[in-house]
């Protein structure tokens, strides 16, 4: 019975590995272009990457009220890993050793009003991998977040470019603030410690993760960037830096008889670059980014390319995250927006150390823009 409830908090997980930079919410789209999207972010998904790109906001006023998003591990990627389950339990844990197991959910509807924009969030990521074969332990990483962000694009200077027009140059700045509620764990245990065969004596999943260390949390944070935008015809070349988190965002704790805490979120500063075409019935785009430049990592880990081609109605994305494919499409039908695809991610500190191999499925319903 014990080790259902273990494979079960493995099916309803997600990655632990505590290297990866802990995300509130990712733009699918973005991250089936490699997730190089700091200079593309033109989607419900801006203020959690570029504050300033709300200055080239093309209508008045747009809402994404229903957008849901889920994700997890893609065991697609790895079916010899699981074919013929051996049913001894320590068999079993040889088949989940070093594999990243992710679970995603969230949902985060918001609006733009001209170069004003508002987000809010509320999502669920489950994250765990068990590692060390000799001495089993688990890293977990388990997140329930909630909370608003907002921010403001501001253009500069005497040369801004016409929402109608199809030709001129801007420069604008970016600001924006987050509220964040966050109730979780992120700690190492021993497999075969006293917490974690205590929180399998539980039974229920949530009693579980109440005993293996469950806090709650309330984070503010900062953010600000710079954009460049430059449109000649059909063409268009963005630049962008931002920068996220300014000074990090700390969690303040409710009282905890252990002191454990919430895992902040470090600052991070990101170069975006994207160059694209937009013709009557098709248009491409390519980008790139160089992620973390204030972090200490391998150069190849901080690489993002990605490109995407359309019609009306229909997107192909692909991309290269830290030496990873991405891939997938969206599917326009005006009210509604269906995003799927397949992608990977870096968990270890050097490039192409720990791989997770990931899916995501996006639906957006009853989107809307107009102009006054």
């Amino acid at each position: 019975m014990k080790w259902r409830i273990i494979i079960s908090l493995l099916c309803f997980s997600g990655v632990a590995f505590a290297f990866e930079y802990p995300y509130t919410f990712r733009s699918p789209e973005g991250l089936l272009m490699g997730d190089a999207y700091t200079a593309v972010n033109s989607d419900a998904f801006t203020l959690f990457y570029n504050p300033a790109s709300l200055a080239r906001h093309k209508s008045d006023f747009t809402l994404n009220p229903l957008n849901p998003q889920f994700g997890g591990t893609n065991i697609m990627a790895d079916m010899d890993r699981f074919t013929d389950l051996p049913s001894e339990a320590s068999a079993l844990g040889d088949v989940l050793m070093d594999y990243p197991v992710n679970f995603s959910a969230g949902i985060s509807p918001g609006f733009k009003l001209f170069n004003f924009g508002v987000s809010f969030i509320a999502s669920e990521s489950y994250n765990l991998l068990l590692r060390n074969q000799a001495h089993p332990m688990l890293d977990l990483d388990l997140r329930s977040d909630k909370g608003i962000l907002i921010g403001l694009g501001i253009p500069l200077g005497p040369n801004r470019i016409n929402r109608k027009s199809q030709m001129g140059s801007q420069t604008s700045l970016g600001i924006g603030a987050k509220y964040l509620e966050r109730t979780g764990v992120r700690d190492t245990l021993a497999l075969a410690g006293p917490t974690v065969l205590g929180g399998i004596g539980q039974g229920e999943l949530d009693q579980i993760i109440q005993t293996l260390g469950k806090v709650k949390g309330i984070g503010y944070g900062f953010d600000a960037g710079i954009e460049h935008i430059s449109r000649q015809g059909s063409t268009q070349y963005v630049i962008g830096l931002s920068a996220l988190d300014i000074t990090g965002t700390d969690f303040t704790e409710e009282s905890h008889p252990d002191n454990l805490q919430v895992a902040d979120i470090r600052d991070q500063l990101n170069l975006g670059l994207a160059a694209g075409q937009d013709f009557k019935y098709f248009h491409y785009i390519f980008s790139a980014d160089v992620r973390g430049l204030n972090e200490q990592m391998d150069f190849g880990k901080r690489l993002r390319f990605g490109g995407q081609v359309g019609i009306p109605g229909l997107k192909v994305m692909g991309g290269l995250n830290s030496g990873y494919y991405s891939y997938g499409a969206t599917v326009d039908l005006a009210f509604m927006k269906l995003t799927a695809g397949f992608y990977g991610v870096e968990l270890g500190t050097n490039y192409k150390q720990t791989q997770s191999n990931r899916f995501v499925i996006y639906l957006s319903l009853f989107d809307f823009s107009f102009d006054a």
